[in-house]
């Protein structure tokens, strides 16, 4: 109504805004050319793909239901700014952010990921010296209670719940032999020097986590192929012993931490990696305590591995645009 002098000031104030260094900092056109292939040239113009993702973004940054996410985008002049909307654009309906992550699908948001992780390796975040690995709980979309309902105490909890579920995926879990919870296990690799999640593996909750080591391994060493060692040390707790000899024929040297009954390694490296694994955790309590981490959104596997990855993806852009555009506050104080 007023013109743009009229919120000018409004975004010149909040000019360190974590949103505003975001959108300066990074480019999203990459999104186009990888989900283009998932639209057909007939019929009504889709919302803009990369407004979508830019929505799916700003929802696990603020931990936002579907609904709300829209809302604040509608209302909230710095999410318009991020999703490069003009006071006159509409902003999609939140019912279509449940169909476009259909649409786009597991291999999708993989190929997001993975973009992204590129992007930090080309901004030169990336050390190839370490790699830290863990897992940690996610909590399934289920009243467990509900679910199990009554029945004797001779029946298996575990195959009843099963049986009873409305996630087919989801398992019980053991961090403990008196601690269970029910729903999925997020494995990630982790570059310590710059706490940037380079990959990410989600499964059912009652897979084993040594089970993830290559897997982990393979996928980050697949984005860089003419890297003769992307990956030159491993390190993990004792739940992923068992893999060395898998580690070797990859030319990397495996510092995974070895259970009491083994011999303890000895050496200046393992030392040094035993010390970073906790770092491994501080993102984890990262994810859950600020993204939704910690309990699935929805039902099934790949639609939770989805909800991981954007989790992790979220927290890389975090990375990348905080150390490419610091806060100018923060480093006049320093």
């Amino acid at each position: 109504m007023f013109g743009s002098f009229a919120y000018r000031a409004i975004l010149e104030r909040h000019h360190d805004h974590l949103l505003m260094r975001m959108q300066r900092t990074v480019d999203f056109s990459f999104i186009m050319s990888l989900v283009k292939d998932c639209y057909s040239s007939l019929g009504r113009k889709a919302y803009d793909p990369v407004c979508m993702v830019k929505l799916l973004i700003l929802q696990t940054l603020y931990d936002l239901s579907e609904r709300d996410v829209v809302e604040q985008a509608d209302t909230n002049l710095l999410f318009r700014v991020f999703l490069e909307r003009s006071l006159d654009d509409d902003i999609p309906h939140w019912t279509l952010l449940g169909k476009f992550r259909e649409r786009l699908g597991e291999e999708r948001f993989t190929d997001l990921f993975n973009q992204v992780v590129v992007m930090a390796k080309e901004q030169g975040l990336l050390d190839e010296k370490l790699r830290i690995i863990d897992s940690s709980a996610v909590v399934a979309h289920v009243d467990v209670l509900r679910h199990l309902g009554t029945a004797n105490d001779e029946d298996d909890r575990s195959d009843r719940l099963d049986q009873r579920s409305p996630d087919p995926d989801a398992r019980t879990g053991h961090k403990t032999a008196n601690k269970t919870w029910y729903g999925y296990k997020v494995h990630a690799s982790i570059d310590p020097s710059s706490d940037i999640i380079t990959a990410v593996e989600t499964t059912s909750a009652n897979v084993a986590d040594v089970d993830m080591v290559i897997p982990l391994v393979d996928k980050e060493r697949a984005l860089f192929p003419t890297e003769e060692r992307p990956i030159r040390r491993l390190t993990a707790d004792k739940a992923y012993v068992g893999r060395t000899n898998e580690l070797t024929e990859r030319n990397i040297l495996d510092y995974t931490i070895p259970r009491i009954n083994m011999r303890q390694k000895r050496g200046t490296w393992f030392l040094s990696a035993r010390k970073q694994r906790p770092r491994v955790e501080r993102l984890f309590a990262e994810g859950k305590t600020n993204h939704h981490l910690g309990r699935s959104r929805y039902w099934t596997r790949w639609k939770t591995h989805i909800q991981s990855l954007l989790v992790f993806l979220t927290i890389n852009l975090k990375r990348i645009t905080n150390t490419l555009q610091p806060m100018k506050r923060a480093l006049s104080a320093i």
